[in-house]
């Protein structure tokens, strides 16, 4: 799949790259400075493209808003990291900047092709869903609903049923509150309160707060709110989405729903 008139390029010059290199520590902790010029740059590269309109080649078109590096073949990936602009840049200007822009969770030879081998759209989705009307078949997104405010997650579940086709399908994986109450009364109540509502003071992204959190119940609600039919749970890696065996993540902790746009 291609987005037609979408650009990877983003200048930066090589005393910029040493020097916010030079604020990133070892471990996957942010340095605050480097924390905050990350942060701008994401600010401003998504504001001059929050006007954007992805317009897919014919054919199936599968969507996976605010995919990081979790993708699959074939699937247009939507996100507002400062890395995913860097996709299909040379691969070893990717392994010097691995250190800036990638957590623990991928190996560098694994970031570097994940963002070669794939299509990305940088695009912040508090300005909506860049696709036009009854585009997308099959739309994915997994752990970003809840880093919105429960105003902000009615605004993109509408802006997604906009840009499903009739008929089309939306899956989501969202933290499952029932897991979280069910953790406190373990008696793990710090990894319930700091791991799914409140973040320790590290430097971290903008992107990663945040705002709300569902059940099935809470969830479904929303969902047949704005505008969703057939909302049902589903198990980890089991629905009716393409490729959920390489999305779905996180089973353990997570709830599955899919939903679809009335035909």
């Amino acid at each position: 799949m291609h987005a037609e008139g979408e650009s990877s390029s983003l200048e930066v010059s090589n005393d910029a790259v040493y020097k916010l290199r030079a604020t990133a520590p070892a471990s996957s902790e942010w340095h605050p400075l480097g924390r905050r010029l990350i942060n701008y740059a994401e600010r401003m590269l998504t504001w001059f493209k929050k006007s954007q309109h992805i317009r897919p080649r014919p054919g199936v078109v599968k969507v996976n808003l605010g995919s990081g590096l979790y993708v699959a073949p074939g699937w247009l990936n939507v996100d507002g990291s400062l890395k995913t602009a860097l996709a299909r840049w040379p691969r070893p200007l990717l392994r010097l900047l691995y250190p800036l822009l990638s957590s623990s969770t991928h190996s560098c030879e694994d970031f570097v092709t994940l963002l070669r081998d794939n299509i990305f759209v940088t695009h912040n989705l508090k300005y909506g869903v860049p696709l036009s009307a009854d585009t997308a078949d099959y739309i994915f997104t997994s752990h970003v609903l809840h880093h919105l405010y429960k105003d902000q997650a009615y605004r993109m579940l509408r802006d997604i049923w906009r840009a499903l086709k009739p008929g089309g399908t939306l899956r989501i994986a969202v933290p499952d509150l029932e897991y979280i109450i069910a953790l406190y009364l373990q008696g793990r109540r710090e990894e319930a309160i700091e791991k799914y509502f409140f973040y320790p003071s590290a430097s971290r992204s903008e992107l990663s707060t945040r705002h709300y959190q569902y059940d099935f119940v809470l969830l479904s609600k929303l969902l047949e709110s704005a505008g969703f039919t057939n909302v049902r749970r589903c198990e980890c890696k089991q629905g009716v989405t393409p490729d959920i065996d390489k999305l779905d993540r996180l089973a353990h902790e997570s709830l599955f729903v899919e939903a679809e746009k009335p035909a």
